[in-house]
This record gives structure tokens, C-alpha cells and sequence, in this order.
């Protein structure tokens, strides 16, 4: 959740056009609660928008930040606390949504400053994981570890982090096949876009070995193993990489495109213990709450006076409680869409649920 970025949107480059979104207006995400100690981690590649989620801390385990989409640093941003929850109310330019039980369960909040830190950390990271991403082939995943005190002083008790290199799908009905084979989640080719956008390509992503993974056994061994690795290796090599297998997925991609310009659709599934998500956003944009086809979306455009965050000029999305997916819409930064235009695209995906 996969990361803000910057850089010349251009339809051939495709996935590598999405490589350059950093963690911009990050600064690691301290505590938004005082009683969980963050810490981020890698799962870079994810999704085209700022995300937090919320799940309760399990037992046995210091709750971390999940990052996310392969850019060179996630958009997504996936925080893991206590929260539950839509019915909502727009308090001025932040938006709340709430359950039946009154419960938050989605809402929206200002980036959190960048600091000198997170812009030495981000780049470092960006370096290593694309380093990574460069000796896979499309589809594969992989644990790897860095032998570089600036990474590993904030990952103190995660040192292993993973990359994944998507395999772009060109067909979406390969992508289906794919979303089918994988279980991830599940959308219908919407029929209503923007005249002369068309399917561009799509991927799925294996679902994140963190938090999961955090407390088991196998990741206590993959760690000692590539620790093992990087003290007996010869001075000037530094990385060392595990391929893994995966067969699971709990998020989707989707871009239609029309000369540079284009619009991603992501569908990611979140856990049981998720029980809140903070879509963030600029001071300056403007947010407000939509109803479509009954549901309550939230719809944010960037501001035309400041930088926009690069997930692009719109975004609109929305929860799915029952399914546990939480669904995105964006354009790029120099989109000529409107509103009116996502609107459409998430009428199709909200009647074809």
C-alpha cells in the first residue's frame, strides 16, 4: 500500500512510470496513536493512493507500517491499530464514514510533513529495492536483506524486507485469469470510460508477507539465514536476496489509458483485524462525500494552487464492508477528467458487485 511520486507519465513506460513515487510527504508515520510504536517496513508496490488501515495489534508483536506499489516507494501506506467501521460526514475539507454502530471506518487526513529522515531513508530504500526488482523476473517475489545501517537502523526488528516485480497483463481477460488463480480481489471490465481509454494493463500482488509473517518461525529462519549470508560474505557485497514462492494475492491493478493520460482502478482486501482506513491528502485539496448507486464514496480533487499528491488530479473511492475490499479510483497529475467522468467508472463497479 505500494508511495507519492514524480515523474514524466508516459504510456510506454508503463510499469517503470510508476517506479519514481517516493515517500514524499511521508516522515515514517510516527504514532497517530501513543500507544503503538510504528516502524516502517517494505511491501513497496501496491497501490496508486495514500492509505492507512487500522487492525487491532496481535499478541506477540510490535504493530508496524506496511508500505505500498511499485513505485519506487509506496503510495500506500497501510497502519495497523485498533478502530471499526459507513455512514459520513464531512467535517470541512476531511471527510469521515462511519458504520451502523457509529464505528469510523474510513475517513480522510493530512499528509504528515516530510522530514530530512524520511527523504535519506526513502531514497536509500528505493535504491535497494529497485536493485532487487532488477535481478527478478516478472511475477516473481522475494525476501531480501541490506547490509547498510541507514535501512536497517529503522527496520531494528524486521531486517528482512521483500520486493515483488509485477507480470503486467496486457488482456484483461488474462488478468482475470490471474485475479481467478491467485484469489485476488475481483472486478468487472468497466463500460463506461472516458471516451478513447481503453484497457492498457493490469497485475496482481502477493499478499504481504507482513504482519502475517512477522511472528513465524519461517521468517525468524529466512532472517538468520540471509544474516548468516551478509556476515560471511566477502567486503562490498551488500545485498542478499530469497526468492519465494506465493499463489495468494489480495490486491488487484487495473490501467486504462489514453495517449499518456490514463486511469488505475485498485481493489485490495483487507484482513479480518483491519477495522479503519485514512486515505490522505493534501491541506489544500478538496474533499467531499459522494452517494452513488447507494454507497458512500469519498471523492478528492487536488488542489490547483499547490503540488498535487502524485496519485494524480482526482481520486474516488469507497469500502465494500461486507467483501473487506477497499476500492480506488485515480487519474494522473495532468488528467483532463472530471469528476463526473470517475463517477461513471465507479457506477459500473458498484452495480457488477
Amino acid at each position: 500500500m505500494r508511495e507519492l511520486q514524480d515523474r514524466t507519465q508516459e504510456q510506454g513506460l508503463k510499469y517503470t512510470d510508476l517506479q519514481d513515487r517516493g515517500l514524499k510527504n511521508m516522515d515514517m508515520l510516527t504514532e497517530p496513536e501513543s500507544a503503538l510504536k510504528i516502524q516502517a517496513f517494505d511491501v513497496s508496490d501496491k497501490v496508486m493512493e495514500q492509505v492507512y488501515q487500522k487492525a487491532k495489534p496481535k499478541k506477540g508483536f510490535i504493530v508496524k507500517m506496511r508500505l505500498q506499489p511499485r513505485i519506487t516507494a509506496p503510495i500506500m501506506i497501510l497502519l495497523f491499530v485498533l478502530g471499526a467501521s459507513v455512514t459520513g460526514y464531512a467535517a470541512s475539507q476531511y471527510l469521515e464514514f462511519r458504520n451502523s454502530k457509529g464505528d469510523v471506518v474510513l475517513s480522510t487526513a493530512k499528509t504528515p510533513a516530510e522530514t530530512d529522515a524520511s527523504k535519506t531513508y526513502t531514497y536509500t530504500h528505493t535504491q535497494w529495492s529497485e536493485g532487487v526488482r532488477d535481478r527478478l523476473q516478472p511475477g516473481e517475489y522475494a525476501a531480501y536483506y541490506v547490509k547498510d545501517d541507514s535501512i536497517n537502523h529503522r527496520n531494528l526488528s524486521n531486517p528482512v524486507l521483500f520486493a515483488y516485480k509485477p507480470n503486467e497483463l496486457s488482456s484483461f481477460s488474462s488478468l482475470q485469469d490471474e485475479i481467478k488463480r491467485t484469489e485476488a480481489p475481483l472486478f468487472h471490465n468497466p463500460t463506461h470510460l472516458p471516451n478513447g481509454y481503453r484497457f492498457d494493463f493490469g497485475y496482481v500482488y502477493p499478499v504481504a508477507a507482513y504482519p502475517g509473517v512477522l511472528d513465524k518461525k519461517d521468517y525468524r529462519a529466512l532472517t538468520d539465514k540471509l544474516m548468516h549470508q551478509a556476515e560471511a560474505a566477502p567486503k562490498g557485497e551488500n545485498l542478499f536476496i530469497q526468492k519465494l514462492s506465493w499463489d495468494k494475492s489480495d490486491f488487484t491493478f487495473a490501467r486504462y489509458a489514453r495517449g499518456n493520460d490514463y486511469v488505475n482502478i485498485t481493489v485490495t482486501k483487507y484482513a479480518p483485524d483491519v477495522t479503519k482506513t485514512t486515505v490522505m491528502q493534501n491541506e489544500q485539496d478538496s474533499a467531499e462525500e459522494l452517494t452513488i448507486k447507494g454507497s458512500k464514496v469519498y471523492y478528492i480533487r487536488a488542489s490547483e494552487t499547490s503540488k498535487p499528491l502524485e496519485v494524480g488530479k482526482n481520486r474516488l473511492g469507497w469500502l465494500d464492508e461486507k467483501r473487506r475490499l477497499h476500492y480506488n479510483i485515480s487519474d494522473n497529475q495532468g488528467s483532463p477528467l472530471t469528476k463526473e467522468d470517475l463517477v461513471k467508472i465507479a457506477e459500473d463497479l458498484l452495480v457488477s458487485r
